[in-house]
């Protein structure tokens, strides 16, 4: 069980056990007995005194000294003085309790603002796309905010699980970083090699110890840009500079590597 978990399940006894002493009867907190005064014709019975009136508007209750109404006073301060220790326990667990969640949900708010957070591609690289294929067709994995720069004619959003969708056109693909970059990159060349796109591009992080990135390699053109690309944030603010790998999928390998060549290496499988 968690901290939390374990924190919780100690209050729940806690307060099991507060609720059993309440139903035992009489519970009194912050009071005690002044014994009676023998000779005294005023405090001649003991007396339940408070610092606070409570006995019906008074801060005394004088006790009879034949039946149980003495020992009936003393078990309600017994179960007083549990009781407020158990409140207290309870107050410091709730405190504990609310500081850890409160701590939790802030976890969860970076947590899913990082998993929300997206990296985009600078505009200038999009505009280089447009110079070797023209129009982009298809955008496979994207969102409303990557499409202000990229304006693709067609587009899925990661609800609609662009693996499980048909290709076509001319497709610019830039796989997302959370998830494994080879279901992607198959997908495009599968869908390459069938014919459903006419041309792609493939912006990547380099991964040259990987199957999916040698397989490219071996296939298709490649760029490596001489300087690390700037990423832009969700509201389009500079943010992440990172090496990446460009893949051109397509017939226009020469347009390719003079519009590429201007930004990084460019090479060809041999």
């Amino acid at each position: 069980m968690s901290r939390l978990g374990d924190l919780k399940a100690e209050l729940l006894s806690l307060q099991t056990e507060l609720a059993r002493i309440e139903s035992e009867g009489r519970v009194l907190t912050n009071c005690w007995i002044a014994e009676a005064k023998p000779g005294s014709s005023k405090n001649k019975y003991p007396r339940l005194k408070s610092r606070k009136p409570i006995f019906n508007g008074k801060k005394t209750e004088y006790l009879s000294i034949n039946g149980s109404a003495l020992v009936e006073a003393e078990a309600a301060l017994t179960r007083g003085r549990a009781v407020k220790q158990l409140s207290q326990r309870v107050k410091n667990l709730n405190e504990r309790i609310e500081k850890l969640q409160s701590k939790a949900a802030k976890n969860k708010e970076k947590l899913t603002r990082k998993k929300a957070q997206g990296w985009y591609a600078p505009p200038e690289l999009i505009a280089l796309v447009r110079q070797v294929m023209g129009e982009i067709d298809l955008d496979p994995v994207s969102n409303e905010v990557a499409q202000q720069s990229i304006q693709a004619t067609n587009y899925y959003t990661p609800a609609q699980n662009g693996l499980s969708q048909s290709w076509f056109g001319r497709v610019w693909l830039h796989p997302p970083v959370r998830e494994k970059t080879a279901k992607w990159t198959n997908k495009a060349i599968a869908e390459y090699e069938s014919g459903h796109i006419l041309s792609a591009i493939i912006l990547v992080k380099p991964a040259v110890g990987s199957k999916w990135f040698q397989k490219l390699s071996r296939l298709f053109p490649l760029c490596l840009p001489y300087e690390p690309l700037l990423f832009l944030d969700d509201q389009g603010q500079p943010q992440l500079k990172q090496g990446n790998a460009i893949f051109y999928l397509g017939q226009q390998t020469y347009q390719f590597q003079q519009v590429f060549g201007a930004i990084g290496s460019v090479s060809s499988p041999s």
